[in-house]
């Protein structure tokens, strides 16, 4: 106990120090060195965007007057009448570390004992070095290539056509990407980017299918999207979580967004609220060749409506509603019924200056199922709930260290024995770094 003391007084007297010793200065990442604007044009508390920092996104990381005007100049270097930029422009590193970390009811000493909380000090969670920006007029690309203690991964890899025949109702993302990636509440570029909606990473099948997908997380696919000063439209489709079809079937999405103009309502331009569907077939033995063995089939469907508001960069309040319907989640061969379940996700921040950020996070889901027998019997097949308080200081444009606080609000479940299961709780700091 008196360790547990010892290091949580340590890390707090840590992040006061930071707090009141770090310098203030512009940031360095790609975009700022390219674009000579400050990350804080494109960013509220990094990774978070903006409403500007969405628009640039979907303009093919190019600033509109920019490549309207005079787009050559955006390319510095001319090898020949072939279009070069400075690589230092497009070249950039992100660092994700976790000094300090207290997990209860994580550490039990033998069979016999209770168990207590467990420390984890300077975990090292990821590096990675991600390459990104336009190419040439109206061609960008981003990857994102990831080094964690796992190994290295290929998160994030898709090329961009933005404003193709010089409309801007005509732009195609195809790579490793998102369903989400223009929505209201994305579930990548968070405002608190330690921590996802849960009830967007449920898998179809729960995740036993041979091309199980969530709602949100990367796969390779293609999509179109289309927009005005007002709306955002977009449609896309994918295999799954490969990029060679493992049976017949194609997954697709579709959803629109609406933007409130700043002249409507002052001070809440940028807010947005968005219609999102998605819609895929997941199976099981395809191709084995077995007598009397079938394929299987589970039809699933995702529907998520959300909400952004944001108030003069200064508070920012995302929220999503998740309901998931599969039709055959166990792959009966006969007699399966509809599996639904549903769920929300918040994030609420507010940001009083251009150090601080203050915010809490909410999730929830449950199935609309119960358990029919055991010691859970009646109780949802699966549910969760958390509130997670999160202080934020940021040391510079590009360098934030957050104090999360995980408080699990579970109902009570139990083991087969009928014993309480326990709840985890999480303490822990975590600092990112974008250069």
């Amino acid at each position: 106990m008196k360790m547990l003391k010892f290091s949580f007084g340590f890390w707090m007297l840590f992040l006061v120090i930071s707090f009141f010793m770090a310098p203030t200065s512009n940031a360095t990442s790609q975009w700022a060195k390219k674009t000579g604007i400050p990350c804080s044009t494109c960013h509220t508390v990094f990774p978070r965007l903006t409403s500007f920092g969405e628009e640039f996104l979907k303009n093919g990381y190019q600033l509109e007057t920019t490549y309207t005007k005079n787009w050559e100049e955006a390319f510095p270097i001319d090898a020949g009448g072939v279009k070069l930029d400075n690589v230092d422009n497009i070249f950039g590193f992100r660092l994700n570390l976790t000094p300090f970390k207290l997990e209860t009811n994580s550490f039990q000493k033998d069979s016999g004992a209770v168990k207590g909380s467990k420390i984890t000090i300077g975990e090292a969670n990821w590096a990675q070095m991600f390459i990104a920006g336009p190419i040439y007029k109206d061609i960008s690309f981003f990857t994102e290539l990831e080094y964690a203690p796992s190994g290295f991964k290929m998160a994030w890899f898709y090329f961009n056509f933005t404003n193709l025949f010089g409309s801007k109702l005509v732009n195609f993302q195809v790579g490793r990407i998102t369903p989400l990636e223009f929505t209201s509440f994305p579930n990548r570029l968070p405002q608190l980017p330690a921590i996802k909606s849960e009830a967007m990473l449920l898998k179809s099948s729960d995740g036993t299918g041979e091309q199980s997908t969530d709602l949100s997380s990367v796969r390779p696919g293609a999509q179109y999207f289309g927009r005005t000063d007002l709306l955002t439209w977009y449609a896309g489709l994918t295999p799954g979580t490969d990029p060679a079809s493992k049976d017949q079937f194609m997954d697709y999405w579709a959803g629109i967004i609406y933007k409130l103009p700043e002249e409507l309502l002052s001070g809440f331009g940028g807010s947005t609220f968005t219609l999102h569907y998605y819609k895929g077939t997941d199976t099981k033995n395809t191709g084995i060749s077995v007598p009397d063995l079938k394929q299987v089939e589970n039809n699933y469907t995702r529907f998520s409506p959300q909400i952004n508001i944001r108030y003069k960069d200064k508070i920012d309040i995302q929220a999503a509603y998740i309901l998931g319907t599969d039709e055959n989640r166990s792959f009966k061969t006969s007699g399966n019924t509809d599996f639904k379940f549903s769920g929300i996700a918040l994030q609420a921040g507010y940001m009083p200056n251009e150090t601080m950020h203050f915010a809490v996070h909410f999730d929830q889901y449950s199935s609309k199922d119960n358990l029919t027998s055991g010691t859970n019997k009646d109780k949802p097949v699966f549910e969760f709930m958390r509130v997670v308080p999160v202080a934020t200081y940021i040391i510079n444009e590009n360098v934030r260290i957050s104090a999360y606080y995980e408080k699990n609000l579970t109902a009570d479940r139990f083991d087969a024995a009928g014993k309480k299961l326990d709840l985890v709780d999480r303490f822990y700091v975590n600092t990112r770094v974008m250069f």
